[in-house]
């Protein structure tokens, strides 16, 4: 087989611009042998790995040597020149190395320049767990993928040849050994960027090349070649017969050209011709744009490789289900119908452009009327609609299918008109013999080599209308020689204006006494001003000859600043002044194409066109572009935030460095993009000076240092609730993310604030995942890895239960959970008990080879066995827990100083102990600590005492009680954290504390306050991924709980009260301390803000349940000294009990202390009812009950009760069996109601016979009303 000597074509290709034929005989554009190294022995791009990790040569390749790809490791090249779009074939040969299963893998990725969707994959050859799958996706989301079964699995060292080859006037083939095995003839448009092309299992991506999760199982791949064509199946054969393909140069000229009309819609309308001399053309920047709540800008960003609506991975939209179920990302369930956008008051619109598969209809609306402005047909790709000018109010796009995109749509004011005078002009004149071989244009000259096909490469440049002058025995500064045009070029042309002709390339004249361009330039370019020549070309059928213009951003060459579709008449001359948005320009040339339907449009008929940059006043061109790259700056980092990329090899963060440094060079003292740098950049002493708010004369620092930090807390949950939650339930970051953004719910509502809309908003949430389908057989309807299997409602199902204690649908779904959860903790050959596999839900589970290992972040899912082993002692539960960890500690290792270490990964089958990525190392301390809890064994605390010997007592943060007062040397650990003088917050709290210090508070929520607000409009208005917003709260409530409720991962509830106050907003009034909270004494100190007294209800939960004293004193020194207020009294306090309180205004302290401790309430037996158990139907109450305690119930009754508290109607309950065995156990009892009683007074009650003591009593109430 043919060798050749590594070189990078690219540069070649920028120093001889539009070649007269491919670099290569044979088509090829990258091979990779992986002889020595896994630099490309030939590329037309960059030969050089972008990124990798993992990847080495191992000697026995299938010729020489190849490469081998570690389970977690990754390569990536630049696609740019390297792989096309459009058509291509890739070849290589594959060895399995382990055995393969039923379990499919990535073999091949190849990455969209950019995307909507989170993996942004373009190509992708799998095992698909049968043999082998392919696809490429189409510039509209759907997939033409082909599948083939193997007749055997192949054996570990044995080497196949697998060649991809896509074309999108064909379709798509597959090739195993040199045999065509699949195919599907399907035309598409394939016209896109890409990013790079690789070895990565998850994602391969401008934002993240990776393989994690379940996506970690390597394999040998040798000879990796690309081809800029299809190859014939006797090429594709000679390769896996280790021989050379022909030279060969197989196209359809016709199918070609049909292609190119459907790309730019020239197939179904021409757009419309351009009657005035002067036509002007007013780009209108939309205000916004949403789809229902969310900010969705991809649709209307300028990059057309993105699109609204995002994008669904369980997709309706042809091959994009397949058997890797990634979660619904960055979506609305119920998104993708409706696109909104705002024109701004004052603005006219006359014109849409829509780029992309989408149909339906256009509507205009504004102050309550809406009108049909126009249809989109299904199979037009780009569509122009010109109507009667609007202005202002909001344009909608109603999809007919719901998932179909819009790539970009564009509004227009466009009319006769001149183009303006300005603060000053440039003149140009396309010169088509000039070379672009410029200094200044060597950037553009290499975006146009690696983005577009050979044939697609005419370049003219715009030189001075003047000529470019020089001094006496100096040079001009412009390029020599002319460029080679091909005779089978394409009808593009990229036009190229210098930004200065001061950039010189090497070895030519030196110039002086001349430049001509805008570099550092004070004024803004208002716009564009295109004399089009009287064009020659050939008309179609209408005789018209349609043009697409796209001025790029000079910037970012993937994005348009405009992109227009006119028609001119032959030999009809033209101008178009092209108001765009206002720029500053940087020191970059600029870039505009012009393509045409006519096929014999090329460079020549440019030649002398004119073109004339129109500059304003810079204070009048600020404004729109501090606007723009503001918007860009928020959408990228909006998407980047999920990944939180940092290097500018990879796309989306160079292209986000562009733009913040764009806004920053031209508004430097901007506040906002500021905030957004320092947080870009890690560097919070970027952020602006923050002032913090002044407390008010008399009122304790703390305490209002603290209810400041809360109100911001309240801010953030209260706009994702009333800005982004919609009827459906979901907030549109996709249900698995949004069940991780409500984590923080419960805590809030726990300390008072808003508590009935923040539960509504989790309930509906958590309904919304059912809803949805995404739990079957108690697991999550996607096969997911370890981590997003919790993720899938699971996490959803735990928090519903922290503010709905005892609710029964809550309780039996996380029973339902916990009993599927036994399928897949099992007990291995060892004896031990381990997660038996990391790629698993309710209908599949893979257990093979890299997916049986058990990993730190699997223990997430034990947080619904953890509640129900807590709330009703469910054996099966607790023994789930007690047993999943006692199989990870019998891996445990003590050292010879006493100290314990356990394994992050053990392997089920094998036992066998790896290390691992060492994410979520900490998680399985959750479970530990449950374990511990239930039995009280000591020797689940060798872990967290393993763990605090390593990172220091600062770890005790990641449990949610007091372990300060909890854990044996627990106060030791108190006093050295506290010693330590840190600014962590944490260390901060443990200051107070130790000495009751309230400085260390006044410190921590000042920055708290600080850090909340500066981020505020980042983690609301900028529309992060709803899993990377968070406001944290879990110091506030150790604070005003004693415990952390739950915070992200911290499961185990370590609260020891509640809170709900009779006034609304009076929890932000009411400062609350509990300092060293026990389960058998606690303290509560509160500091009412208000001049009147604040009633409120407390519940308690981390308590030893039995009878209480309480005293309650006032203080003028904030606890120190008390008076007390009245005698001692004593009640019954447990988990979920309550009392009620009241702060006067000033410090209230409450006295808490075990007096008689009684049978624990975990061991009652419990009914229960809720809001969906109670059914009206004329004067009749239909009533399911749920028996959800420790034991059986042995009967009951159920009862209508008036708001006066008379019993107007009873029933009997019979004994039901307790749910040992995770499954529900329900009566159901009818009510009667009597005539004459208001059914919106009654309530429903139950209760057990002889009213026995139950788990909790806040399920025993359902109001009718």
């Amino acid at each position: 087989m043919k060798r050749f000597t590594t070189a990078s074509v690219l540069a070649l290709a920028v120093a001889s611009i539009a070649p007269a034929a491919a670099q290569d005989a044979t088509g090829l554009l990258f091979r990779a042998s992986a002889d020595k190294s896994l630099t490309a022995d030939y590329a037309t791009g960059d030969p050089v790995p972008n990124f990798r990790s993992g990847v080495d040569i191992t000697p026995d390749g299938a010729i020489g040597g190849a490469a081998r790809w570690a389970d977690d490791g990754y390569v990536a090249w630049k696609a740019a020149g390297n792989i096309r779009a459009d058509r291509g074939t890739l070849a290589f040969f594959w060895r399995a190395r382990t055995p393969v299963g039923e379990a499919p893998f990535v073999i091949f990725r190849t990455g969209f320049a950019d995307h909507s969707s989170w993996d942004m994959a373009f190509l992708r050859v799998d095992w698909n767990g049968k043999g082998f799958d392919a696809f490429v996706t189409d510039a509209n989301l759907s997939r033409i993928r082909v599948s083939w079964t193997i007749p055997r699995a192949p054996a570990t060292d044995a080497w196949s040849h697998v060649a991809f080859a896509w074309d999108e006037t064909v379709g798509v083939q597959l090739y195993v050994d040199g045999k065509l095995v699949a195919r599907k003839d399907q035309k598409a448009d394939l016209d896109s960027g890409l990013d790079q092309f690789g070895l990565a299992g998850r994602v391969m991506s401008p934002h993240q090349v990776q393989s994690r999760y379940n996506f970690m199982r390597g394999s040998d791949l040798d000879e990796i070649r690309v081809y800029d064509r299809i190859l014939p199946a006797t090429d594709v054969a000679s390769l896996a017969e280790k021989r050379e393909p022909s030279a060969t140069t197989a196209t359809d000229p016709a199918a070609r050209r049909a292609a190119w009309l459907h790309r730019y819609g020239w197939n179904k309308s021409t757009p419309p011709v351009l009657d005035a001399p002067v036509t002007r053309v007013r780009k209108v920047e939309f205000a916004g744009a949403k789809d229902l709540k969310e900010w969705m800008w991809k649709g209307v960003d300028g990059i057309a490789e993105t699109t609204w609506p995002g994008v669904y991975n369980r997709s309706r939209l042809p091959g994009r289900d397949d058997y890797f179920e990634l979660p619904d990302w960055n979506t609305y369930v119920e998104g993708g119908k409706r696109y909104d956008l705002t024109i701004p008051p004052g603005e006219r619109v006359n014109r849409v452009e829509i780029h992309g598969a989408a149909y339906g209809r256009l509507d205009w609306s504004d102050a309550g009327k809406t009108v049909q402005i126009a249809t989109r047909p299904q199979g037009v790709v780009r569509s122009v609609d010109q109507f009667a000018s609007r202005t202002g109010g909001t344009l909608s796009f109603t999809n007919t299918m719901q998932e179909q995109p819009i790539q970009e749509i564009w509004a227009y004011d466009l009319g006769a008109g001149a183009e303006p005078v300005g603060s000053f002009k440039l003149s140009y004149t396309v010169d088509a013999a000039a070379s672009p071989n410029l200094a200044a244009l060597a950037p553009l000259n290499a975006y146009i080599t690696g983005r577009f096909a050979p044939d697609e490469r005419s370049t003219v440049v715009a030189m001075p209308s003047a000529g470019l002058k020089a001094a006496v025995g100096a040079g001009t500064g412009g390029a020599s020689g002319a460029p080679v045009r091909r005779t089978d070029a394409a009808p593009i042309v990229h036009m190229l204006i210098p930004a200065s002709f001061g950039d010189a390339l090497p070895d030519r004249p030196l110039a002086r006494a001349f430049d001509y361009g805008w570099q550092n330039l004070n004024d803004g370019l208002d716009g564009i001003a295109i004399d089009i020549p009287a064009l020659k070309a050939r008309p179609n059928a209408a005789g018209l000859i349609a043009l697409n213009i796209r001025v790029k951003d000079p910037i970012w060459p993937g994005r348009d600043m405009i992109d227009l579709s006119v028609s001119v008449r032959p030999n009809e001359a033209r101008t178009l002044w092209l108001d765009l948005r206002d720029r500053i320009l940087p020191n970059d040339s600029l870039y505009l194409t012009i393509a045409s339907a006519a096929p014999d449009f090329d460079a020549a008929a440019l030649n002398a066109a004119k073109i004339r940059l129109v500059f304003k006043p810079r204070t009048a061109a600020l404004p729109e572009h501090i606007a723009d790259r503001m918007a860009q700056v928020k959408d990228n980092w909006g998407f980047l935030v999920e990944e939180h990329t940092a290097s500018k090899r990879a796309g989306l963060y160079k292209r986000l460095f562009a733009d913040i440094s764009d806004l920053l060079r031209v508004d430097p003292d901007n506040a906002r993009a500021r905030a957004y740098w320092a947080d870009i950049n890690y560097r919070p002493e970027n952020l602006p000076n923050f002032v913090q708010p002044v407390a008010p004369v008399g009122v304790p620092l703390w305490a209002f240092r603290q209810l400041e930090d809360l109100k911001r807390v309240r801010q953030f949950v209260t706009w994702w609730i009333d800005e982004r939650q919609v009827p459906y339930g979901d907030f549109g970051g996709g249900l698995s993310d949004d069940t991780d953004l409500t984590q923080q719910w419960p805590g809030l509502a726990l300390m008072g604030v808003e508590p009935d809309k923040i539960n509504a908003s989790l309930r509906a949430l958590s309904d919304a995942v059912y809803k949805n389908g995404m739990i079957v057989n108690g697991l999550g309807y996607i096969t997911a890895d370890e981590l997003h299997a919790y993720e899938e409602g699971l996490n959803s199902n735990a928090e519903r239960l922290y503010l709905n204690w005892g609710e029964p649908k809550a309780v039996e779904r996380l029973m339902d959970n916990t009993r599927a959860l036994q399928t897949v903790i099992l007990e291995n050959p060892a004896g031990h008990m381990h997660f038996a596999s990391n790629w698993y839900g309710g209908r599949k589970m893979y257990r093979e080879g890299a997916w049986e290992w058990q990993k730190p972040y699997a223990f997430t899912v034990m947080h619904g066995p953890m509640l129900v082993g807590l709330y009703n002692a469910n054996p099966l539960a607790r023994g789930l827990v007690t047993g999943v960890i006692d199989g990870w500690m019998a891996h445990g290792k003590q050292a010879p100083d006493g100290s314990w270490s356990y394994p992050n990964e053990i392997n089920w089958r094998t036992d066998a102990e790896r290390v691992g990525d060492g994410g979520g190392i900490t998680t399985s301390l959750q479970a530990t600590w449950a374990a511990w809890r239930y039995t009280g064994d000591a020797k689940y605390l060798r872990p967290i005492e393993s763990r605090l010997a390593k990172a220091g007592p600062g770890a005790l943060a990641e449990f949610n009680e007091n372990a300060f007062d909890a854990l044996p040397g627990g106060a030791e650990a108190r006093k050295k954290l506290a010693e330590k003088k840190s600014e962590d917050p944490f260390a901060r709290y443990t200051a107070w504390a130790a000495t009751g210090d309230t400085t260390a508070l006044e410190a921590l929520h000042a920055d708290a306050i600080a850090d909340k607000s500066q981020h505020m409009d980042m983690y609301t208005e900028g529309h992060w991924w709803s899993d990377r917003v968070d406001q944290p709260s879990e110091i506030l409530q150790r604070e005003r709980l004693g415990g952390i409720a739950l915070r992200r991962n911290q499961s185990w509830p370590g609260n020891t009260v509640s809170w709900r106050f009779a006034e609304p907003g009076a929890a932000e009034r009411v400062a609350v301390l509990l300092p060293g909270a026990k389960p058998t004494k606690f303290r509560v100190i509160a500091y009412n803000t208000t001049d009147h007294a604040q009633q409120a209800t407390m519940s308690t939960w981390t308590v030893t349940a039995g009878r209480w004293s309480i005293q309650a004193s006032s203080s003028t020194d904030g606890g120190k000294t008390l008076a007390p207020i009245g005698a001692a009294r004593t009640m019954t306090l447990e988990r979920s009990a309550s009392t009620d309180v009241s702060f006067a205004p000033g410090t209230t302290v409450l006295d808490f202390a075990l007096v008689e401790p009684g049978p624990p309430v975990d061991e009652r037996a419990d009914l229960g009812i809720g809001t969906d158990d109670v059914v009206v139907k004329g004067r009749s109450v239909t009533v399911t009950v749920h028996s959800l305690g420790a034991k059986n119930a042995k009967g009951g009754r159920a009862e209508l009760v008036d708001a006066a508290g008379r019993i107007v109607a009873i029933a009997s309950i019979s004994p039901l069996a307790a749910p040992l065995d995770l499954r529900p156990k329900t009566a159901m009892v009818k009510l009667a109601i009597p005539s004459g009683v208001d059914l919106s007074t009654l309530t429903v009650q139950v209760a057990l016979a002889g009213d026995e003591p139950e788990i909790t009593q806040v399920n025993n109430r359902v109001p009718l009303r």
